[in-house]
């Protein structure tokens, strides 16, 4: 397991006031580097910035000049009644991801830029997690929309839980999607027949807890990091419950090349889990249910070239296995 911690190479950060002036992320003292790149000031937010500044949004951004304009416009219109600041995380964008961050500070003057140099999500969200000024540290995309009361709404899930995962809403910025293809569910389901879990694109967790069990583990560059993350927080006694309250309007990749990869990553990602799960009580697929999977793929072989319904499960399916075979062959693991 990483070590989690604000001293972390490869890190630095920057403000989009001129009121905090540049700082990098390699200081020994975590509480005097958040108030250097933060601006610990009295007066700034009414208050100093640990007694006042309630909650951290943080989000990784790679590539995402195209969408996180929309991100930060729903965190703008937010309707909090207490200071709460953006972390913006850049993991190595040549677009001009950074530009359209930039442009948002009049609307966000609590907006931070962080330069994470450690490739992948969970870096990045470690890396934004380290230089937060605030207690509760809420994580989101660059591509979703956060619906008008979402921060207020996980903060006041954090008052009763370690760890929060909101609601997914499917439609608003997938206009027109087939209803066949997959939806998150109106709850936080019980992944691998293990444990529950919530999606790092709406997510909430104390830092108490979230430097407990060491961050993200860096190890899950892409797929089910969050997953892993959710299970040893409660796996150490960390509470994690379900905000229905707390929405996210998600963007689905839907054209085939995405949801070839996804697949196959996240596949791949379970034969990691098992790896590292098994010790813990994370079952195996039972052999009933891995051959029928595998005599559903080839029967329905024959379908996709006549159904659109039949030609996305097959894709879908087809990837995750092929994911399964090649993790279970990496991890040396049997998890098919």
């Amino acid at each position: 397991m990483r070590s989690f911690g604000v001293g972390d190479s490869g890190v630095s950060a920057s403000a989009t006031s001129p009121a905090s002036a540049q700082v990098e992320a390699h200081p020994t003292d975590a509480t005097k580097f958040r108030q250097q790149a933060y601006g610990y000031r009295r007066g700034r937010y009414g208050a100093g910035v640990n007694d006042v500044v309630r909650a951290s949004v943080i989000i990784p951004a790679l590539n995402a000049a195209g969408t996180i304009g929309t991100q930060l416009r729903a965190l703008a219109a937010q309707d909090a009644a207490f200071p709460w600041e953006v972390v913006i995380v850049d993991n190595g964008s040549t677009d001009g991801t950074v530009k359209v961050c930039r442009s948002f500070g009049a609307r966000l003057p609590a907006l931070r830029i962080v330069r994470c140099h450690r490739r992948g999500t969970s870096a990045a969200r470690n890396a934004g997690a380290a230089v937060a000024a605030a207690d509760l540290l809420l994580f989101c995309d660059a591509d979703d929309e956060v619906a008008p009361d979402w921060v207020g709404a996980m903060v006041g899930a954090l008052d009763a839980a370690d760890a929060a995962g909101g609601a997914i809403e499917s439609e608003r910025l997938n206009p027109g999607r087939p209803r066949h293809l997959p939806r998150h569910p109106d709850h936080l389901p019980v992944s691998a027949g293990f444990l529950p879990r919530a999606i790092s694109a709406n997510l909430g967790v104390r830092r108490s807890a979230f430097e407990d069990v060491g961050g993200f583990e860096e190890r899950y560059t892409y797929a089910s990091d969050d997953t892993e993350l959710c299970w040893r927080l409660q796996l150490a006694g960390h509470r994690l419950r379900y905000a229905p309250e707390a929405v996210v309007h998600y963007r689905y990749r839907d054209s085939v090349r995405g949801v070839l990869r996804k697949a196959y990553l996240l596949g791949r990602a379970r034969a990691q889990l098992f790896r590292d799960y098994r010790a813990s009580g994370m079952p195996r697929p039972r052999p009933v249910g891995v051959a029928r999977r595998w005599v559903m793929l080839a029967l329905a072989t024959a379908a996709t070239p006549f159904s659109s319904r039949a030609r996305w499960w097959w894709l879908e399916n087809a990837s995750a296995s092929a994911g399964l075979v090649v993790g279970s062959l990496r991890y040396r693991v049997w998890y098919l």
